[in-house]
């Protein structure tokens, strides 16, 4: 999925570490790309992954990790920035979507459209690729490998985000655009949300909310709703527990607030997606672990932390939003092609994926790096100076709006 749409993370404040959050983006956007690889080359039905089958089978867990990057991130900023744009005020709802808007819409126009003339190709092809490595069309998941006729409504439907409301087209253009569209709603929710849990903090209303948005999406939706994950509903205790985490962290809620509500979000949650809520939990918040518990155990952990905070995860963090929208558009061209060349040379299946996964990765990152250079950081600039001139021209209406003389007896 996707970028939290706030660029690279480099912020230390107390005992919270932003940082590896840069690592964590971008192993979480190669985790979604390589599982798809596995489950387009058939997964277990071709190749027995020893100890990682199930992690491959499920970057849908990577896709949760996101989503509570994504609470987290848009909280944290929220708050670093509520002395400047107080979040009361509408024109802060307003600048925040307009940033928004300018970090991801740009590649994710250009990736709709591209697929949106491919896409019957696309699935063709996987079917193809299938067939090659495993001698069935059947799907690693024990479904028939679907198609796609992609129309007009459809991508109307996604060129507004909306797609992810009606099931029907909720990936019809882009499989990957589901997740786009969850985000989308929750970005449009979220100053609603930031000012009713944050701006006048009473625990036992935070209470309340989380436990119906519990409710709603663990047991309404997926009992009666079944298969609708774009749904905001569905994922949103995922959002809610990374957005409890930033308050906590930043001294806006108690931390016995955070563990409460955490107690009544993750017990519904998969394994994987537990586990990476820990882990997120874990290196976000190692510092003041450390104060409790002391170096000793913790010291192999602050290694790690580096890695993930690292130039090359800041790197990869720059590119994961691209990556995460166009791998699925390189992928079956890629495989296809080269099982069309053991047709001529003398290439086992083995070799063919070996090939093909080498390549993916290397054209999946290339094209990734020239769209977040060409694309996303000339947009993110302009959404910036758009930022500003919305400042000044509220600013501008602000004096005009001063009775004459009020001025003078104010000063």
């Amino acid at each position: 999925m996707k970028n939290s749409g706030m660029g690279s993370v480099a912020v230390k404040r107390g005992g919270l570490d932003t940082r590896c959050l840069d690592g964590f983006r971008f192993l979480l956007a190669l985790w979604v790309a390589v599982g798809h690889f596995y489950i387009i080359i058939g997964g277990p039905g071709f190749w027995q992954a020893p100890g990682v089958t199930k992690l491959l089978l499920s970057p849908w867990a990577a896709v949760d990790g996101f989503m509570v990057v994504t609470g987290f991130l848009m909280t944290y900023h929220y708050l670093l920035r509520e002395a400047k744009e107080p979040a009361d005020r509408l024109a802060t709802g307003v600048t925040f979507l307009v940033r928004r808007l300018f970090r991801l819409y740009p590649v994710y126009l250009l990736a709709i459209l591209a697929a949106f003339f491919v896409v019957s190709d696309l699935y063709e092809m996987r079917k193809e690729i299938l067939d090659y490595f495993t001698g069935s069309t059947l799907t690693p998941f024990g479904t028939e490998s679907k198609s796609e006729d992609p129309s007009v409504t459809g991508l109307l439907l996604h060129l507004t985000f909306l797609h992810g409301l009606f099931p029907a087209y909720e990936s019809s253009v882009l499989s990957v655009a589901w997740s786009l569209s969850l985000e989308m709603q929750f970005y449009v929710l979220f100053p609603v949300l930031f000012a009713f849990l944050f701006l006048k903090v009473r625990s036992a209303k935070l209470y309340v909310f989380l436990a119906a948005a519990v409710v709603v999406s663990e047991v309404l939706l997926t009992k009666y709703l079944h298969g609708q994950p774009a749904m905001l509903l569905y994922k949103l205790p995922l959002f809610l527990f990374g957005m409890l985490a930033a308050a906590a962290g930043l001294g806006r809620i108690r931390w016995i607030t955070f563990a409460m509500g955490a107690v009544m979000i993750v017990p519904f949650q998969a394994k994987f997606t537990v586990l990476l809520m820990g882990l997120l939990m874990l290196f976000l918040f190692l510092n003041g672990i450390r104060a409790k518990v002391g170096m000793g155990w913790t010291k192999p952990l602050y290694h790690v932390r580096e890695l993930l905070s690292g130039r090359a995860a800041r790197w990869g963090a720059d590119l994961s939003y691209s990556l995460y929208l166009v791998h699925l558009l390189l992928l079956p061209f890629i495989l296809t092609f080269f099982i069309g060349q053991a047709e001529t040379v003398p290439l086992s299946r083995v070799e063919v994926a070996l090939l093909s996964f080498a390549v993916f990765l290397a054209l999946s990152l290339a094209t990734a790096l020239v769209l977040y250079l060409t694309i996303e950081k000339p947009f993110i600039s302009l959404g910036k100076k758009a930022v500003r001139r919305m400042d000044l021209l509220r600013q501008s209406r602000q004096r005009t709006a001063i009775p004459p003389g009020k001025e003078e007896i104010s000063a």
